[in-house]
């Protein structure tokens, strides 16, 4: 092991190419097929031609000519003003050239700059941790290969073929140590530097990227597929601890029209603006709940039942029914609580009634006839028997649409004939059948259900629980929440009872990491500017105990989670920081002049054993010597360098360098002779 020899002229190209992993990783879906496909070729062209001697491929001028070829490839590809997808894909193909002439340290700076570019792009896409550890990665290799291609330059320039194992490991080991000592630094200036209390640009998902399960408006024919999305719409600390996911219904838009094919929300009740809803009341057990919602195209605020108190970091509205929307959709993962309570009985208003009981004009007069089957006697008995219509073994889930109606089916096809279809046609078609039976009634889209991660106490809400139901307005008892959608359905494919066969607990093995994700937002993402001084607060507090008590036991002051959290974390950094540092200079310590001659001749010993020599005590290598299977003067300049250094009486790293270089050429001899 330790006489491998690595081909100086190919680490670079060797780097670079993990570099240029690490990179697609982090673009994602936005790195298009043909780039990719580019970079790998060239990238495979690369690897060989460094590996054989023959860099750089094509002459400048041809390298020249496909770099502008390929840019103005990526830029019609990708479309005039997709200006994410053109960046993306012009930092591949200016990769994949560079791929093809990386032979020095100034070809290898170019490429630690165009991955690191590529790492800037990567940004507006995503926030997760995953991409702070894909940066972290390429930093990395470009601080390994910018500290290595010296030195694989100078063994060019000397026509050395190859350089030593060792020194290749000494430059793993002090790059990473060096990077370590890095991180708190690079921590206390996250902290120090001052912050805006908005992103400084207006982010927003690439194109052809999923989409929400959720949508603001109803329109079955164009949802099914969205349902599928397993992502995550956002993650929710509840106080108190629900029992029951299937009690989770997260309210986001509130439908009052009825187009025929389409439900949209048209409130008849004016917006009030950063108000509250007043149908909640306040001296009711609420529920608390700490909501940090992944970035989306929507600009809906998500919550349980009816808010009555908001702490929201945005400038918002809320309307009377309680829908809660912000000025425009965050840009970066936003963290809000939300403190919800049942709404409070009340009358309904003239125009709300109205709103409530609208129905289409051109609605199929089957569909009335059907309604009229279930009209009859109070609100409440209506309502049971339409859904113990709608309960009936006749209806189905599924998502898509059913045999017969390969082109999808409207409102009267379902509720006349297939009775079978997704949440939308159940809530969309009960909400009809109520209002034609004279029983207020709108739609709600949102979410439900959860899965609850135990390691950091929040649920888990997905896009595949995007779902939809219905509120009736019932006298004295106000607005009353309805579910029509059959309990039994396809696993895994969202809807209203997705928690009922997928497991409400997050899987063991994914528990962790999505706690890091969540820390990951609560620390680094969503750090505010009001977070920053009151961590440096929090600090201040503890550097003042610290000088003014002498007990030997310290208590953090009373804070967040997070700034306990946030400071525990730095302080384990610096510490472990630290401690490498130490063991750094005690290591160089020792590799330098501190070694005595002891150690060289015990190192002397040690080194035989790779021929195979098992008893290392004096004396006893003379017989092992005469075995080997090669001529004596092939072995004897070796064995003398051995003798100098094991048994001289000044043995030095030159000479056990001497002998390393020795033993390498004599164990090349002995695998071609084997």
């Amino acid at each position: 092991m330790f006489g491998l020899r690595i081909p100086a002229r190919s680490v670079g190209s060797l780097l670079a190419a993990l570099m240029g992993v690490f990179l697609l990783l982090a673009l994602g879906s936005e790195a298009s097929l043909w780039a990719m496909g580019v970079w790998f070729v060239a990238t495979g062209l690369g690897l060989y031609g460094a590996w054989h001697g023959r860099l750089p491929w094509f002459s400048a001028a041809q390298r020249l000519m496909l770099s502008l070829f390929l840019l103005a490839l990526a830029l019609l590809l990708a479309g005039w003003g997709n200006w994410l997808a053109m960046a993306s894909q012009a930092v591949l193909v200016l990769l994949a050239v560079k791929a093809l002439e990386t032979r020095s340290q100034r070809d290898f700076y170019q490429v630690a700059a165009l991955v690191l570019l590529g790492m800037g792009v990567a940004a507006w896409l995503r926030v997760d941790v995953l991409l702070g550890i894909f940066v972290l990665a390429a930093l990395y290799l470009s601080l390994l290969g910018l500290l290595w291609q010296p030195l694989a330059d100078a063994a060019v320039e000397r026509t050395t073929e190859g350089l030593r194992w060792r020194d290749f490991r000494y430059m793993l080991v002090f790059s990473l140590v060096f990077l370590l000592v890095l991180l708190p630094v690079t921590a206390i200036f996250f902290l120090i530097l001052p912050r805006t209390p908005t992103p400084l640009w207006a982010w927003a998902p690439p194109r052809g990227a999923a989409h929400s399960g959720f949508s603001a408006d109803l329109s079955p024919d164009s949802i099914a597929h969205l349902a599928l999305d397993s992502a995550t719409a956002f993650r929710a600390q509840i106080s108190p601890q629900p029992a029951d996911p299937e009690s989770l219904y997260w309210v986001g838009a509130i439908l009052w029209r009825d187009e025929g094919r389409s439900w949209v929300p048209d409130p008849p009740v004016a917006v009030m603006q950063g108000a509250v809803s007043a149908d909640a009341g306040a001296g009711a057990t609420g529920v608390r709940q700490k909501i940090v919602l992944s970035p989306d195209n929507s600009n809906y605020l998500f919550a349980l039942a009816a808010p009555y108190r908001l702490d929201i970091p945005a400038t918002y509205r809320q309307q009377a029914d309680g829908v809660l929307r912000l000025d425009k959709a965050p840009g970066l993962p936003m963290r809000y609580i939300v403190w919800s309570a049942p709404a409070a009985p009340r009358l309904l208003s003239a125009a709300e009634r109205a709103a409530a009981l609208q129905v289409p004009a051109d609605t199929s007069p089957d569909v009335r006839a059907l309604a009229a089957r279930f009209a009859g006697g109070s609100a409440a008995v209506v309502v049971q028997r339409l859904l113990h219509w709608f309960h009936e073994p006749s209806f189905r889930y599924r998502l898509q649409a059913p045999t017969g109606y390969p082109q999808g089916q409207d409102m009267a096809d379902f509720l006349l004939h297939s009775h079978t279809g997704f949440c939308e046609y159940y809530a969309g078609g009960l909400a009809l059948l109520l209002r034609l039976d004279g029983i207020p009634a709108r739609v709600v889209t949102g979410y439900h259900g959860g899965e609850y991660n135990p390691v950091g106490n929040y649920w888990i809400v997905r896009q595949s629980m995007a779902h939809a139901w219905v509120q009736a307005w019932l006298p004295g008892q106000g607005w009353v929440r309805l579910d029509a959608t059959p309990a039994l359905m396809v696993p895994g494919q969202g809807g209203s009872k997705s928690s009922t066969l997928a497991p409400a607990v997050v899987p063991g093995a994914q528990q962790l990491w999505d706690w890091l994700q969540w820390q990951w937002i609560n620390m680094v993402i969503d750090l505010t500017p009001a977070k920053q001084r009151a961590f440096w607060e929090s600090a201040g507090l503890q550097m003042m105990r610290m000088t003014q008590s002498s007990a030997p036991a310290l208590h953090w002051p009373k804070a967040p989670d997070w700034h306990r959290h946030a400071a525990l974390a730095y302080w384990l950094a610096g510490g472990s920081a630290l401690l490498l540092m130490a063991w750094l200079l005690w290591h160089r310590h020792r590799a330098g002049k501190g070694r005595d001659v002891g150690y060289w001749r015990q190192h002397a010993a040690r080194a035989l054993r790779t021929l195979g020599l098992k008893d290392v005590r004096p004396g006893m290598e003379s017989l092992f010597w005469q075995q080997l299977p090669v001529p004596a003067d092939r072995w004897a300049p070796v064995r003398e360098i051995y003798l100098t250094q094991r048994y001289g009486p000044t043995p030095d790293a030159d000479g056990d360098r001497r002998l390393s270089d020795a033993l390498v050429t004599l164990r090349q001899l002995l695998r071609e002779t084997s």
